[in-house]
């Protein structure tokens, strides 16, 4: 049996995404494919389009046959501990593949790259050391140095992250082989062919189009997205006075133990908090060319989640969200692989720190929402595992 395994956001799920998956499929001839997707908050700090339990359930729909949760400790960080918490979860369940996408689909190119990163001649680590005083995240400044040897390079976020996955892997001594599939759109594009791109998606929603993002979704989806667009989709605004309570009431303790947020970036966001109207008007008055909006809305999002300050150096836990019921052989083969490390309940790791990280994520992204099932607290240990088909 060949497993292969995506980390993925599906922030929503996609046409994009669909095509992944074939993909990937046809290029390793596996079995099954497995997907280890992150919760209510993105990689960049931002509370996902729609809610974790939904996206699983479109992520089954659209040809995953499994997914497994990504914890927020290891989501809501830079790519370096993105992508280690990913490979992590995939490496323990038994995956014998990783799946992701480049800009080029160059398998030969980013192993260049990777063998090179690696042995970081004198003059890249000396641009990386340039970055790092500047107050770049290491993955960023690696990403810089690199420019010259790849033109291009900070148009090409998914080789980047494909950079970090290689590290990880090398890292974990993980044996999984690597499957690299031309994207087919770019990344955050604002236009792309038939829905490919998740944040024209997301815009078209959010600018009254909501008909055309339907039109592109993948027929398997496309009834229960339709359907979410009524009460469980984020509305981020509502969460401004909550947000900018959290951050105006930060203790100088609490400052200090916010990741990522040195060279005085967790001061300036308590300072600017205290003023700001809005958490739009708090970010673009701390944005500068020191501190980038990603990493500030991550440094926002580690605040309001009372994350720890230290990434975990692998995923603490591997949860299963739910599994297609004809991929009911896939899950005996995981759970055996893993010798049995794979959870399904909560009552597990319901008083790990990680989970009640997860839980505060889930419950404050429920208070974005209209809909009333979502803002109940405690949704982590109350929604009922997903099965489909």
């Amino acid at each position: 049996m060949i497993i292969a395994g995506i980390i993925s956001e599906y922030n929503p799920f996609h046409a994009g995404h669909k095509y992944h998956i074939e993909k990937t499929r046809s290029e390793t001839n596996c079995d099954y494919v497995v997907a280890c997707m992150s919760g209510a908050f993105t990689q960049r700090g931002e509370m996902a389009f729609m809610d974790k339990f939904d996206r699983v359930r479109m992520a089954l729909q659209g040809g995953c046959d499994a997914v497994f949760e990504l914890p927020q400790e290891c989501a809501v960080r830079p790519a370096e501990w993105f992508a280690r918490g990913g490979v992590s979860v995939l490496d323990q369940i038994g995956c014998d593949v990783l799946s992701f996408g480049t800009e080029s689909g160059d398998k030969d190119e980013l192993f260049r790259l990777f063998h090179l990163l690696s042995e970081e001649p004198e003059e890249i680590k000396s641009k990386i050391r340039e970055g790092l005083l500047k107050g770049m995240t290491l993955a960023r400044a690696r990403g810089e140095a690199l420019k010259d040897i790849c033109p291009g390079l900070e148009n090409m976020p998914n080789l980047s992250l494909a950079l970090e996955y290689l590290a990880s892997l090398k890292i974990l001594k993980s044996k999984m082989d690597v499957c690299v599939i031309k994207r087919t759109a770019p990344y955050h594009a604002q236009k792309a062919d038939k829905g490919l791109s998740a944040s024209e998606i997301r815009m078209s929603v959010q600018n009254g189009n909501a008909q055309w993002a339907i039109d592109n979704m993948p027929e398997e989806v496309r009834d229960e997205f339709q359907s979410l667009l009524f009460g469980g989709v984020s509305e981020k605004a509502r969460m401004d006075s909550v947000f900018l309570h959290i951050l105006r009431t930060m203790s100088p303790g609490d400052r200090e133990q916010l990741p990522d947020a040195g060279e005085g970036l967790s001061e300036r966001i308590y300072q600017k908090a205290q003023t700001a109207v809005s958490l739009e008007d708090l970010i673009e008055s701390v944005k500068c060319k020191r501190y980038t909006r990603a990493r500030i809305t991550r440094v926002i999002a580690a605040a309001v989640l009372k994350m720890q300050k230290e990434a975990p150096k692998e995923a603490p836990y591997a949860r299963l969200l739910g599994f297609r019921r004809e991929s009911a052989p896939l899950i005996k083969e995981l759970d055996k692989r893993s010798n049995g490390k794979i959870i399904s309940s909560p009552d597990a790791v319901r008083t790990l720190p990680a989970f009640l990280t997860e839980m505060r994520a889930t419950d404050l992204w429920g208070l974005s929402a209209q809909g009333g099932r979502y803002r109940k607290a405690g949704r982590e240990c109350t929604e009922k595992f997903i099965v489909i088909g």
